[in-house]
């Protein structure tokens, strides 16, 4: 038997003191990657700012390009580890160039810097909902993630245009003509000098310009510009029945951008524009007026009634879950740990819903019910109580209010659909209901719209201009009582126009209809609401124009500079009259 020589260790003992040790190591790293990140993480700073050509905005427009830049520091002691920031981009904007993540180590003299360029594609607010970061050590083997909550909404106004609504491609920023050059070139009894002219028999004395005649050897007499401002008032429709589409692309975004381009043309005409915005239960003016400071007013109010998403009342919530917890846990993570937030699995088992609480769905109709406890049901469950608990934090409700959440499906759905309102996140909205009723059809619009011109005759003054931009396609029967408003406003002599939205992908009137020879019912469903809308918007032409309002379609023409011309004429028949 041989004896190992005198110093020699045996191998396992080697391998066991390297194991021993990188075990320890492991252990320290990991002990001062959870006290560095626990202690580091109250004092991260995320700085963002929003840049143009000249420098950082608060304020941004449609159909611009913008710099996007975002900082993190952090004011704690300790040195944090590596870590990864990625912003999070905002919905209803076109990412244009640059980079939304990058990594590095965050201290008091170390900032991490995101830098990249967007293009906002319509006006709306857009909202930035903060800043995910990954931290971890350099080897990789330990590893952490969380979301840095800044949310900071930038609104977005319509594009700047012209006097005749075209699109402006120089001086954004400068809406008023500069001093002494004004957009009223006719004469009048103003205080601008239009023009000099020679002195025709009937010319009052005072308007002699005696110094040019005198060089002239001639009477040579004075032209001023005429001070005639026309008042325009729009009603704006802002009802669910326009919100349908993506954001940007439906009939609100374009309603939104002709009242834009009606507003800053009369207010570069010197006119005085009002807005008045109606839905369903309300409305809200703004009285006429004329400036920059107003201009300014009047687009941020449009720019803020853009991005309303649709809501009803009849709310899928098979189709609204998955979304809202997709998004609630990439932004509030934290809230769904199930440490805080957790979800006993056998809840639904034990203790199903009643029937009576249970809507008729497409998965009751499909799936037995033993399958729907034992699938549909329980991750329906497990996101509805852990969405119920962050709606209930997040409105301020009680205990009682995330039990009524979990129970009472109409509650539930409404909550859930303002809580990706407030985050601008779409969301499809179900048609019609279960009984195949429209959900989007309300009669109350027609009052409210009413009223509310009714309160602008009220406070206006005689030849003023009304511009309706309303969708009343579908309420040939309830047109009563505006045409009452109607009556009343035109015997005070005033005009009004209505200016009625279209659905894209349907030809405008006046066109050829497409013949559909396809025998399916996708091509008989587009041929009926086709010949419907048509039929509907003949009709509504034939009402109004019985009492002188001329009915516009909203994609035929040119319906801005037909409103513009129509304030001319307001502006020549007050100067005449």
């Amino acid at each position: 038997m041989s004896m190992p020589p005198v110093g020699s260790q045996p191998r396992g003992g080697t391998l066991a003191i390297v194991g021993l040790t990188l075990v320890v190591w492991i252990a320290e790293e990991w002990v001062r990657f959870l006290v560095c990140l626990r202690l580091g993480r109250p004092h991260i700073h995320v700085e963002r700012q929003v840049h143009d050509e000249r420098g950082p905005v608060v304020t941004l427009w449609a159909g611009r390009s913008f710099e996007v830049i975002v900082r993190v520091s952090c004011a704690g002691r300790l040195p944090m580890p590596l870590v990864v920031i990625d912003d999070r981009f905002p919905f209803g904007v076109e990412f244009t160039e640059g980079i939304t993540h990058a990594a590095g180590w965050i201290g008091r003299r170390r900032t991490v810097e995101v830098r990249y360029r967007l293009r906002c594609q319509a006006p709306g607010p857009v909202r930035f909902e903060g800043v995910r970061l990954r931290f971890a050590d350099l080897q990789g083997f330990i590893y952490h993630e969380t979301f840095i909550r800044q949310p900071r909404v930038y609104p977005v106004l319509p594009p700047l245009v012209d006097a005749e609504a075209n699109q402006r491609t120089n001086k954004r920023h400068n809406l008023l003509p500069p001093p002494g050059i004004h957009r009223l070139r006719r004469a009048g009894s103003g205080s601008e000098l239009l023009d000099l002219r020679d002195y025709r028999p009937g010319d009052p004395p005072k308007m002699i310009a005696w110094k040019p005649s005198a060089r002239k050897d001639k009477l040579i007499t004075k032209e001023f510009e005429s001070e005639v401002p026309v008042r325009c008032t729009m009603f704006v429709d802002v009802s669910q029945a326009v919100r349908l589409g993506p954001p940007g692309k439906n009939a609100l975004a374009r309603l939104i951008g002709l009242s834009s381009a009606v507003a800053q043309a009369a207010l570069a005409n010197r006119d005085n524009v009002g807005l008045a915005m109606f839905d369903e239960a309300e409305s809200s003016s703004l009285r006429p007026a004329r400036g920059q400071r107003h201009l300014v007013e009047l687009l941020r109010h449009l720019a803020e009634a853009s991005r309303l998403p649709p809501s009803s009342s009849a709310a899928d919530l098979e189709s609204l879950l998955p979304i809202a917890y997709a998004f609630a846990q990439e932004v509030y993570s934290e809230l769904l740990d199930n440490e805080v937030n957790s979800f006993r699995w056998w809840i639904p088992i034990l203790f199903p819903r009643p029937e009576y609480l249970r809507k008729v769905t497409l998965t009751d109709a499909i799936l037995p019910w033993w399958r729907r406890i034992l699938i549909s049901e329980w991750q329906q469950q497990a996101m509805r109580k852990r969405l119920s608990a962050i709606l209930a934090w997040r409105e301020g409700y009680g205990p009682g209010g995330m039990a009524l959440l979990m129970e009472d499906d109409q509650y539930f759905g409404d909550a859930l659909q303002r809580f990706l309102a407030d985050h601008h996140v779409p969301h499809p909205a179900p048609l019609y209901d279960w009984r195949g009723r429209y959900v989007f059809r309300s009669e109350q619009k027609v009052s409210v719209l009413a009223t509310a011109l009714l309160r602008s005759v009220r406070r206006g003054q005689d030849n003023e201009l009304f511009v309706l931009l309303a969708d009343l396609l579908d309420m040939n029967d309830q047109l009563e009582p505006l045409l009452h408003s109607i009556r009343v406003a035109m015997g005070r002599h005033h005009r009004i126009m209505l200016i009625v939205p279209w659905m894209p992908g349907i030809p405008p009137p006046g066109e050829v209809l497409p013949v559909h020879n396809e025998r399916t019912m996708l091509g008989w469903l587009r041929s009926a609401t086709i010949q419907r809308y048509h039929e509907s918007f003949e009709h509504l032409r034939r009402e109004l124009g019985r009492v002188g309002v001329p009915v516009i379609c909203a994609e035929k023409g040119q319906p801005a500079q037909l409103i513009l011309d129509k304030m001319e004429q307001l502006r020549v028949a007050g100067i005449t009259r």
